[in-house]
């Protein structure tokens, strides 16, 4: 009898090799070291500034503002760029041809190549996230020495009372909140800027496209008052599409509120991750239904 030809699955492991030899592109490609390197130093530099200040707990806020401004703004340049040249390197390269007549389905493929960007992601963010916790362990043990020694009479307390500001200031578990509410607006601009790559053959066309989505889901709350506020069909009409379409990204900055030392919920938080999920969810889904139409 004839031997019935196997079957192909659905595969986890090649999707993963994908993931890995993504990572390994993007990493051996100068914007990243530059990115990287760049965002370190400015990270450090966060100290030298943050002298210029007298006040002590002036000095730990602006380390955490700039600190995770700087996290912010080079993780997503680092997800816009990276993720623009995926597909348009693979097609240039002409890669993506013997990868695709092998066995291996196109979702596996694209997921594959978007799970190695936003792994890389992680690694970038945890990196940037243990300097800057260096940091503060710097800051911390220099100020309150500095408090313990009764220098610090800017808070206006005893020395004991003054150490145990800065610890609070410096060991506030809401910091990894907000980093990791970063990290999730990593994931979302990633997935944004794939859909886009699936039926754009242009890099910089991918990242400015990119840039104004981003720009648009930070002034979504804004475009909601106002619209809210008039009741005609049409500003409804397109204050639906936009929430559809474009994402709440400024429900992620809580950045201002662990700077001052507001508290940031846990509800509010696991809330907040399962939306970025979900909208990253289904604009892969999107992106892959383009993608498996798509003539290559």
């Amino acid at each position: 009898m004839e031997a019935r030809p196997k079957r192909l699955f659905f595969s986890f492991r090649r999707m993963w090799t994908i993931a890995e030899n993504t990572m390994t592109e993007v990493i051996r490609q100068k914007f990243f070291y530059i990115l990287l390197i760049f965002a370190v130093v400015v990270l450090v530099s966060s100290v030298f500034f943050s002298g210029f200040s007298s006040v002590e707990m002036d000095r730990i806020k602006f380390i955490k503002d700039f600190s995770l401004g700087a996290i912010k703004i080079f993780g997503v340049v680092i997800a816009m760029v990276g993720t623009a040249q995926l597909l348009p390197l693979e097609l240039e390269n002409r890669t993506i041809y013997p990868i695709l007549a092998k066995p291996v389905f196109r979702v596996e493929f694209l997921i594959g190549k978007y799970l190695g960007m936003i792994s890389l992601l992680f690694l970038t963010v945890m990196l940037m996230g243990v300097i800057f916790g260096g940091l503060l362990f710097y800051t911390e043990h220099q100020l309150a020495a500095e408090a313990a020694a009764g220098q610090g009479q800017a808070f206006g307390v005893t020395p004991q009372e003054a150490v145990q500001q800065i610890y609070k200031q410096t060991r506030d578990p809401n910091l990894l909140k907000a980093i990791g509410l970063i990290y999730v607006q990593f994931v979302m601009v990633s997935a944004i800027s794939l859909l886009i790559a699936t039926f754009a053959t242009s890099v910089i066309f991918n990242v400015i496209c990119t840039v104004i989505i981003y720009i648009c889901g930070h002034l979504e709350g804004v475009a909601r008052q106002s619209w809210l506020g008039d009741p005609s069909p049409l500003a409804k009409t397109m204050l639906l599409v936009i929430t559809f379409f474009v994402p709440d990204l400024d429900a992620f900055n809580v950045v201002d509120a662990v700077v001052i030392g507001q508290g940031v919920p846990m509800d509010l938080v696991v809330k907040t991750i399962g939306y970025g999920v979900f909208y990253s969810a289904v604009v892969l889904l999107v992106a892959y239904l383009i993608f498996e139409e798509k003539e290559i």
